[in-house]
C-alpha cells in the first residue's frame, strides 16, 4: 500500500471538494439558483451573482490546489529506500568448544545462498572478544541467508544458515573433518 504523503492527502481532499461542488451544481436547484442568480440579486455581467463568483473562485482555487498537489507528488524512486549491502556482525560459539581462533592456521570464509547456488562473500578478519568470536559480513539485503565456515587444524566448523536479523550463531564440527 502506498504511504500517505501530504501532497497525496491534499490531492484527495481537493478532488473530493471539487466533486462535491460539481455535484451540488448539477443536483441541487437551490444551489444553482444561488450561483446563477435570481430576481433582485446583484450580478456580474448580468450572468452570475456575487455569491456565484465566490463559489467559482473557490472551485478554481480547489482545482489549482489539486493540480499543484498532483504536480508535487514525489517520484517513485524518491519514496523507496536506497538499498545496498548491509554490514552484519555475528557472534559465533563453537560446538564442541575445541577451537582456538587465535591459532595462525584458523581461517573464516562466508558464503551467501542465492538462486544461483552458494557464492563467497568477503569477510573481515574475525575478532575474539568476551569468549566469543565476532565476524563481520557484508550481505546484499536483509533477507539473503548466509553461513560461515571455519577451517582449523582440528577440523572444519560451519554455522547454520542465518539472516541479518540474527546476531548469534553456533558453529558445529562437520563430519569427516
Amino acid at each position: 500500500m502506498m504511504d500517505a504523503s501530504i501532497p497525496a492527502i491534499m490531492a484527495v481532499f481537493f478532488a473530493l471538494l471539487l466533486a462535491a461542488l460539481v455535484a451540488a451544481l448539477i443536483l441541487l436547484k437551490d444551489f444553482r439558483t444561488a450561483v446563477l442568480g435570481g430576481p433582485g440579486e446583484a450580478t456580474i455581467l448580468n450572468l452570475i451573482t456575487v455569491k456565484g463568483v465566490v463559489i467559482v473562485l473557490l472551485c478554481g482555487l480547489f482545482l489549482g490546489g489539486l493540480l499543484f498537489s498532483l504536480n508535487k507528488l514525489p517520484a517513485e524512486s524518491q519514496c523507496a529506500a536506497q538499498m545496498g549491502p548491509v554490514t552484519m556482525r555475528l557472534n559465533v560459539h563453537f560446538d564442541p568448544d575445541e577451537v582456538n581462533p587465535r591459532n595462525p592456521q584458523f581461517s573464516a570464509k562466508a558464503f551467501l545462498k542465492t538462486a544461483n547456488g552458494v557464492e563467497p562473500v568477503p569477510i573481515r578478519p574475525p575478532v575474539v572478544s568476551e569468549g566469543a568470536l565476532s565476524v563481520q559480513v557484508n550481505v546484499p539485503d536483509m533477507e539473503t541467508p548466509f553461513f560461515v565456515i571455519f577451517e582449523t587444524p582440528k577440523g572444519i566448523w560451519k554455522t547454520d544458515d542465518h539472516s541479518i536479523r540474527e546476531t548469534a550463531a553456533t558453529a558445529r564440527k562437520q563430519d569427516g573433518g
